[in-house]
């Protein structure tokens, strides 16, 4: 057998045509060491590395239909995309950002990195010093990986949605979900790294790759920028563009394969890897496609391959075909479920991935400017973010991802002191307060309770590793009373537990927000015992707190008719009711009036109604009469009078270099949040 493969990994390399009006594809093989949930894969050299489930693998594919397992490290939750550059490899797990393994030896594997990026870390590049990573709605981050035992923040660019990116000879090519677009960057100075032009695809944009002088992007789900009706494009957006990038600052639509229409709206897996003209297409569920491109100007699909459901599974075309690479004669292929395959492909062989220039100046970093007329500033002596504040009287509490907590008070004419910060190199990306006890997240550390002392000191009082909900990150935490606690892992429900009952194995009630958690759901108080959470593009879900044991008293089924929350929005306390914000505008629910129903009965919320000029969406926070709303992707903050509900008045509106979450108010002035810009306080 061992002979067999060898004679047939032999034929495939010194074959340099694929073969025409043949199948592409040979019977795949599982690879038994790796688990169903196959995420990511990536080869380098004769290296074989692929992420499932919490696990990076290594394999020796020098029998390239053979790998040979060398090792696999725990320790990866939520894990996405993975690139390897020598003896490192980069990987991105969305809520916990970027991981930086030591991969020399691949039977002792290491982590020696661990960057907070911006947002969910869900694309990985990486070229020279830099690393880029998609971050969704918030755009691209370019990181200093010069050292990669000690990555840094270079800048953040703002796109539509990017999903994934690939880098050559100076310029960042990124695909962009739901708006179907391309965007290109010229990367070649990280000090004027931008966006420079947006390439538009026929559906929902993801995965990209680069072979020769053609980029080769992938699309799923609705059709986009196509003269046909909004009925006819739903599921008809899945297949393949090409564009020529002879010129890379002016690339230019070549043409365009469509796949069979598939309509269901899930999984979101479309990667391309092209050799030779050859296209690889993953489209999830619809299954993995070989488009024949040696003539781009008339692309045509050669074979599909698809790896049958498991057993009770939906009745769609194929397991998920997650992400692949392509090796000699051979692709590597995960799928989720389904783990690693090796699939024969008679003519295929490894190809050669010049990055050509690569970017210079990764030394620099973006300044983050303060307007010192409008703010008071305060940043970490070690890099980090500003991710969340709370108030306890004058002090404030803040998170600063990888910079830790910093316990701030705030001086009399304005301005901060630091009177404390919470000892240990661990990484807090949230914080709150119910009586004298401080509530962190700390990610892979565990959320943890602390008695405040009036020095700034802690004395820690309880620890659990997750929110016992699946999800082992610990990454948000809300006090909406004092005998609860809300915790997230940002990857699964929100989890209710006791206080006096932090540690327990499991919480008392989940409220699931309907979504992905793109943003902070959940109000920051309850009111008359009841507590709501926004679900977007839906309404407001409702859990009692008044019982032995939180109860959800009322979900929202179906969308919205008008005016619908968006991923963006939130929900806070404001005097006796609560500011829903949706959209532009918001809406004012009075929990008082629904403190015995089963659910909230009519007359519950008001109507929406638009914040006029200067509104937009965001996360509110409210002192009873001033409400302040962030919009950390847009990077936008404004102030409201509110003392009339029905025609708040804009006080302030500011446009931030830093990206701001959930403000907090302090005698009439917003301390924000700003990510690399700081903690503000207005002036």
């Amino acid at each position: 057998m061992k002979k067999l493969i060898m004679m047939m990994v032999a034929a495939a390399v010194t074959s340099t045509a694929f073969p025409a009006g043949h199948a592409v594809f040979g019977e795949p093989v599982r690879v038994p060491q790796v688990a169903e949930k196959g995420m990511a894969v990536a080869l380098e050299g004769n290296r074989l590395f692929a992420g499932a489930g919490s696990k990076l693998h290594a394999f020796d594919v020098t029998e390239p239909l053979n790998p040979r397992p060398l090792g696999s490290l725990d320790g990866f939750d939520n894990l996405r995309q993975l690139r390897v550059r020598g003896r490192y490899a980069y990987v991105v797990s969305r809520e916990t950002g970027m991981r930086v393994v030591d991969v020399s030896d691949p039977a002792r594997m290491r982590i020696c990195a661990l960057y907070d990026s911006v947002e969910f870390a869900t694309g990985i590049e990486v070229a020279g010093d830099v690393a880029f990573i998609s971050e969704r709605t918030y755009g691209v981050e370019a990181v200093d990986v010069s050292n990669p035992e000690k990555p840094m923040h270079i800048s953040l660019v703002k796109t539509p949605e990017s999903q994934s990116c690939r880098y050559r000879g100076g310029f960042l090519y990124s695909g962009e979900w739901g708006v179907g677009e391309v965007s290109v960057f010229d990367a070649r100075d990280m000090r004027r790294f931008r966006k420079i032009k947006s390439l538009p695809l026929g559906g929902f944009g993801d995965g990209v790759d680069i072979d020769g002088n053609y980029l080769y992007c992938s699309t799923g789900h609705d059709a986009r920028h196509r003269s046909i009706s909004k009925e006819e494009g739903v599921g008809a957006g899945r297949g393949l563009d090409i564009f020529d990038i002879s010129d890379p600052s002016a690339p230019k639509h070549v043409s365009r394969v469509n796949f069979p229409v598939f309509k269901p709206r899930n999984q979101d897996y479309w990667t391309p890897r092209a050799v030779e003209g050859m296209v690889f297409c993953c489209d999830s569920h619809n299954g993995l496609f070989a488009v024949d491109a040696r003539d781009p100007s008339s692309p045509k699909i050669a074979d599909r391959l698809c790896i049958p459901m498991p057993a009770g599974g939906k009745s769609f075309p194929s397991a998920a075909i997650s992400s692949l690479e392509i090796g000699n004669g051979c692709l590597y292929m995960t799928c989720n479920p389904g783990g690693l395959y090796v699939v024969p492909v008679g003519g295929a062989k490894m190809p050669e991935r010049p990055l050509g220039a690569l970017p210079s100046n990764a030394s620099y970093r973006k300044a983050y400017a303060v307007d010192e007329s409008k703010f008071h500033a305060y940043r970490p002596y070690v890099p980090g973010q500003a991710r969340s504040v709370v108030l306890r009287g004058d002090v404030a509490y803040a998170a600063f991802g990888d910079a830790g907590l910093h316990v701030l008070r705030i001086k009399d004419g304005g301005g901060f002191e630091k009177i404390g910060e919470l000892q240990g190199a661990r990484r807090v990306t949230d914080c709150c307060i119910s009586g004298d006890r401080l509530i962190t997240a700390e990610g892979l550390d565990g959320f943890a309770m602390y008695e405040i002392g009036n020095d700034g000191r802690f004395r820690e009082i309880a620890r659990r590793k997750g929110a016992g909900t699946g999800g082992s990150v610990a990454f948000w935490c809300l006090a909406p009373d004092e005998r609860h606690v809300v915790l997230s892992s940002r990857n699964g429900p929100y989890a209710f537990f006791a206080l006096d009952r932090f540690a327990a194995a499991q919480p008392i009630a989940t409220l699931s927000p309907g979504v992905p958690q793109w943003g902070r759901y959940p109000a920051d108080a309850s009111l008359c015992g009841l507590y709501p959470a926004i679900v977007p593009a839906m309404g407001v879900s409702w859990v009692d707190l008044r019982g032995e044991k939180p109860v959800v008293t009322f979900r929202p089924k179906g969308r919205m008719p008008d005016h619908a929350v968006t991923q963006a929005d939130g929900i806070a306390r404001l005097g006796d009711r609560y500011i829903c914000t949706a959209g532009a505008g918001y809406r004012m629910y009075s929990p008082a009036s629904a403190k015995a129903a089963a659910r909230p009965p009519e007359g519950v919320a008001s109507k929406w109604k638009a914040l006029g000029e200067g509104g937009h969406a965001g996360v509110p926070r409210s002192d009873g009469r001033l409400v302040a709303i962030s919009h950390r992707a847009r990077k936008l903050v404004s102030v409201w009078d509110f003392s009339d509900i029905g025609n708040p008045v804009l006080l302030r509106r500011h446009e931030l270099e830093g990206n701001p979450d959930a403000a907090a108010l302090y005698r009439g002035k917003a301390l924000i949040p700003a990510g690399h810009q700081g903690l503000l306080m207005e002036k």
